[in-house]
């Protein structure tokens, strides 16, 4: 079975080289088989091999070239686009991790959440008052526009002590963020400087694109590939003053 297989297979592969080899050569047989012939098919071999070579190369130099572009511009976008990101995360800062909560008051890193509202920590001052009358302790956070927003605790439920503890621990906060702020204020002037050498670093797309025109005007300019056609056709032409047909 595996003989008679294999036996099969070469004979399909045979019939498939001489198909190809007859639409190659067209006119029958003998013309694209027979040695007397051998001489018009190496010249018509030749020039197209000659015709294709030129091409392939063209092809090449010119894709690399191209490439080189792409390379250059998706290296400017992202160098670009990098700076741009981490502009933007600096300008909107998230606000970091939950520290403590105490009633209506969550305290994060950066924010104090007051009834659902995010009040930006950087600035901001804290005042604790006590009414011993009342046993009622009230946490004051005046924002740097001057609104000021009041937390009242029940003395039954939130001593004071609990409360002036948290209200220290969030009037330190507001110094530690205040101080990042102004470090942020410096990294965001660095940044801007930097996005603007960025996005003003096009030479290197100029030079590619550059390249990219030289190239392709070589190559247009280059007669070998038109005299390589020429000598194709007139192969071509011979070809079929001796068969009757023309190849491809």
């Amino acid at each position: 079975m595996t003989a008679i297989w294999w036996t099969a297979m070469l004979g399909a592969l045979g019939v498939c080289w001489a198909t190809w080899r007859l639409v190659r050569y067209p006119g029958g047989w003998a013309y694209a088989f027979h040695e007397e012939h051998q001489e018009e098919r190496q010249a018509l071999a030749e020039a197209r091999n000659a015709v294709r070579e030129l091409r392939g190369t063209a092809r090449r130099e010119t894709w690399r070239a191209r490439a080189e572009v792409k390379r250059v511009e998706w290296a400017y976008w992202r160098r670009v686009r990098r700076a741009e990101s981490e502009l933007e995360q600096l300008r909107t800062p998230h606000r970091g991790a939950r520290i403590e909560q105490l009633g209506g008051i969550t305290l994060h890193e950066h924010t104090v959440l007051i009834a659902g509202d995010e009040v930006p920590l950087a600035g901001m001052h804290v005042r604790f008052e006590l009414a011993r009358s009342t046993h009622v302790s009230c946490v004051y956070l005046k924002q740097p526009d001057g609104r000021e927003r009041r937390e009242r605790y029940e003395g039954k439920e939130f001593p004071e002590e609990a409360v002036r503890r948290f209200s220290v621990r969030i009037q330190n906060a507001a110094v530690a963020a205040q101080r990042l702020q102004e470090q942020r204020a410096g990294d965001i002037r660095a940044l801007q400087a930097r996005l603007r050498e960025a996005r003003k670093a096009t030479e290197p797309i100029t030079v590619a694109q550059e390249g990219l025109e030289r190239t392709r005007a070589r190559h247009d300019a280059d007669i070998k590939l038109p005299q390589a056609r020429k000598a194709l056709d007139d192969a071509r032409k011979g070809w079929q003053d001796l068969t009757g047909r023309r190849p491809l």
